[in-house]
């Protein structure tokens, strides 16, 4: 999930990326996005965070948040963002509207919506952004 734009990524996870590195960030998101992590001040190779992170990681983490109750955002509006991209894009290579409700999950209208938004979200950003 590294293809989510980092910019527009929830503060708590960028703090997770500065302080335990990325590979920390996107497997504590996927595991409990959208949930709640409480996290202990130590950890043993065979607790839940280890197997999840490595036992090195699962330390420098438990070191870095431990003791403390971390919510775990979904980062939808990042997760939106990409999807959207991918949408006009498949669009613009010949997928059908309905074919790309069913796809998405989306209705036809939300699929006609979105290739028809004169903003583009910026996924990269600019040098004075």
């Amino acid at each position: 999930m590294s293809e989510l734009p980092k910019h527009l990524l929830p503060a708590s996870l960028l703090q997770i990326a500065e302080y335990c590195g990325e590979t920390t960030m996107w497997a504590i998101w996927s595991a409990y996005g959208g949930g709640h992590l409480s996290v202990p001040m130590q950890v043993s190779p065979d607790h839940a965070l280890s197997q999840l992170l490595g036992y090195v990681a699962a330390c420098k983490f438990c070191q870095a948040f431990g003791g403390e109750l971390l919510s775990i955002p979904k980062a939808e509006a990042a997760k939106r963002a990409v999807r959207n991209v991918r949408i006009r894009q498949e669009r613009l290579e010949g997928q059908d509207n309905f074919s790309l409700c069913r796809k998405y999950g989306l209705t036809e209208r939300q699929i006609i919506t979105i290739c028809q938004a004169d903003e583009v979200p910026v996924l990269n950003m600019d040098l004075f952004d």
